[in-house]
This record gives structure tokens, sequence and C-alpha cells, in this order.
């Protein structure tokens, strides 16, 4: 019994040293506790979304209408992108904890859209409009760039990204050369008029 133990363990070992050393930077990168670029996108695509979805159910009709034709527009990207995000949460916080968590993320992205809504109801409504007809607009968007240049109102819970935190880059302060200043062609044109 010992052997098989310690002959699976050492198979398993030697494939993590296989897969470690073979894998590309990016792939190890997303096998940590963050959330990749992609998977920050799919997290940022879920916050729109929940926002447009409450947008609908108390803005009145022209919020309807723009909700569902977003949902048409962009529905095989939505499904893709939910699946990523599902699959996000697992791979950080095992299966039974990454379905919790993927399901509370959603909620409270709700919930935060309605708290925003019954505090301004106009000005909530004027922005889910604004947010729907870029998206909607004339031009064929792919919905990983719309959602790149347009930040969710709010970010609830889920997964941080992998970027590192500024207490991790050193305080670098670089000094001037003296022989680049006094050379510079800056200098130069100040000393002959």
């Amino acid at each position: 019994m010992k052997i098989r133990v310690l002959g699976v363990a050492g198979v398993c070992a030697l494939a993590l040293c296989v897969a470690a050393g073979a894998a590309p930077r990016k792939a190890r990168v997303m096998t940590g506790k963050c959330a990749s670029p992609t998977e920050m996108s799919a997290q940022y695509t879920t916050a729109i979304q929940q926002e447009l979805m409450d947008a609908a159910l108390t803005c009145g009709d022209t919020a309807r209408v723009n909700y569902n034709a977003f949902q048409t527009r962009y529905g095989p990207e939505l499904r893709v992108s939910d699946q990523l995000m599902l699959r996000m949460f697992a791979r950080v916080m095992g299966a039974r904890q990454g379905d919790k968590a993927y399901n509370l993320f959603k909620t409270e992205l709700a919930a935060k859209a309605e708290l925003r809504r019954t505090h301004d109801h106009d000005t909530f409504c004027q922005g889910a409009t604004l947010l729907a007809g870029a998206a909607l607009g004339p031009a064929e968007l792919n919905l990983a760039d719309f959602v790149a240049d347009v930040p969710p109102a709010a970010l609830v819970g889920g997964v941080s990204g992998c970027a590192l935190p500024a207490s991790a880059i050193p305080n670098i302060i670089p000094k001037p050369n003296p022989l680049r200043t006094v050379a510079s062609p800056v200098a130069t044109a100040a000393a002959n008029p």
C-alpha cells in the first residue's frame, strides 16, 4: 500500500514539474489565486449586465428594450464570459465554494445596482440608458472591447486581478546623469543663444 501511494505521489510530482517547466508564464499566472485579464473582463461584463438588468426591471420600457437588445446582440459572448467566470471561481476557491462565490458575486452586483437606483433613480436610469446606447451603437462591437472601455459602476466581491500591489514595486528614484544633463540639446541651446 505504501509503495503504491509513493508511486502515485511520485507520478503527480513528476507531472507537476514537467507542467511547470513546459507551461508558458501566462498559464502559470492563471493558476494562482487571482484573476487573469480575461477573467477580470468577465467580471466587468457581469457587472454591466446586472446594471442593465436592474434598469430593465425598474426604469421603464426603453430600459427593457435596451436590455433585451443587449442580451440578443451579445448573447453568445455573455454565455462564454459567464462560463469563464464560473470556472475562475471554481479554480480559485474549489468547485463547491467557487459555485457559492459565483452566485454570491452576481447577487451582490445586482443588490449594489439596486441600491444605486434607489439612492438616485433618475441618474441611475440615465446612466443605464447611456451605457446601453454605447453598447448598442451603430458600430458592431466586440463585448470584451466594449467592457474594457466602459468600466462598471461597481465591482463588488469577485476575484482581484493579478497585478502587483503598489507596495510590491520598489521605490526607485533615478538619479540624473551629470554628463547627459550638461551635454543635452536643451542645455546646449540655452548656452548658445
